[in-house]
């Protein structure tokens, strides 16, 4: 190989490391000032110098290897980092955020929701939820924090509850021979030990999880929709509802499209026409490696998720806000 071809695998060599370098960074947890970085945007319909920024919450909320990471390519910290630049944006004047998820984890769709929270107090700008075919569970948990709610007639949403799932191998350890050693401090130190069966003491301990990440939800729903406790409990039953009953059940505000939002959204900042925009990224050939191979995992979190309660959306058994249908 001659020399100028040593410094050119040398020089693709450095780039490839660099780019693999570059998007473990990205992956990083933001921090909480604004990012450095103006984001790029796209135009999606309308006119005027008004703004309105139409953010999207896509796939199960779930974290995989330390990043948050839900599926489907949506990316807590991108996500962040949207909400951030339309915060301090001043031609922004709203925004909308498009949901189509099932939910997922209970502590990231908190954080979401919070996120959320936090966006309306310091900006001071509309959030107006549009449903698409799924908002349940913790996609309808993270909905609660928005100014308006809509919801198309047949969207998927409700599924206030808690799911949490632990495998069992006792039958399989069996079959094979296995046997498990376990030194412990106290009776509950190993609870959810998969290679034996739950006790009932270790059963009502995990029920009080449960519970407790219930009312939680309960609460939430009942002080943001301003419904009576007792009224959120009796539809709290894990159950979806199409958009047309959830509106009649007091769980969202209108029915209509991702227009009619749009429409909700101007009437709230007082505007009467405004140009609807998203963020975008560039993607270079690097990106789009880095993308290709974080696809193909969350592809099969996303599996994983949708084979329902018998299979974990993670290494680690997790409180899920997760509609399993």
């Amino acid at each position: 190989m001659t020399r100028k071809r040593w410094i050119a695998l040398l020089i693709v060599i450095g780039l490839f490391l660099g780019g693999i370098a570059a998007s473990a960074h990205k992956m990083t947890p933001p921090s909480l000032g604004f990012p450095a970085k103006e984001l790029k945007e796209e135009r999606i319909t309308g006119t005027g110098k008004d703004r309105i920024a139409l953010l999207r919450l896509e796939g199960v909320i779930i974290e995989e290897e330390g990043k948050v990471v839900p599926a489907r390519g949506f990316s807590y910290q991108r996500f962040l980092e949207e909400l951030e630049q339309a915060q301090r944006d001043g031609s922004i004047k709203a925004v909308i955020l498009r949901i189509n998820s099932p939910g997922g984890s209970a502590v990231l769709s908190d954080e979401i929701y919070h996120a959320l929270k936090n966006f309306r107090t310091k900006a001071e700008k509309p959030l107006v939820v549009s449903m698409a075919e799924v908002a349940a569970s913790g996609g309808y948990y993270v909905s609660t924090a928005a100014d308006k709610i809509l919801a198309n007639p047949n969207t998927l949403t409700g599924s206030i509850g808690v799911i949490f799932t632990l495998p069992n191998y006792e039958k399989l350890a069996n079959t094979i021979g296995y046997k498990e050693i376990v030194i412990k401090s106290g009776p509950l130190k190993d609870m959810g030990n998969p290679f034996r069966e739950m006790t009932p003491e270790e059963r009502a301990a995990f029920q009080s999880l449960v519970d407790d990440t219930f009312n939680r939800f309960v609460d939430l729903v009942a002080q943001e929709r301003k419904m009576p406790r007792e009224e959120v409990l009796k539809i709290a039953t894990g159950q979806v509802y199409t958009g047309a009953q959830a509106k009649t059940l007091g769980l969202v505000d209108d029915l209509g499209d991702l227009n009619k939002a749009i429409e909700t959204a101007k009437e709230l900042a007082g505007l009467k026409e405004a140009t609807v925009i998203s963020y975008v990224r560039p993607k270079g050939f690097w990106a789009w490696l880095m993308e290709e191979r974080s696809q193909r995992k969350q592809l099969w979190e996303l599996v994983k998720a949708y084979l329902g309660p018998s299979a974990p959306t993670s290494a680690h058994p997790q409180l899920l806000y997760l509609w399993c249908p």
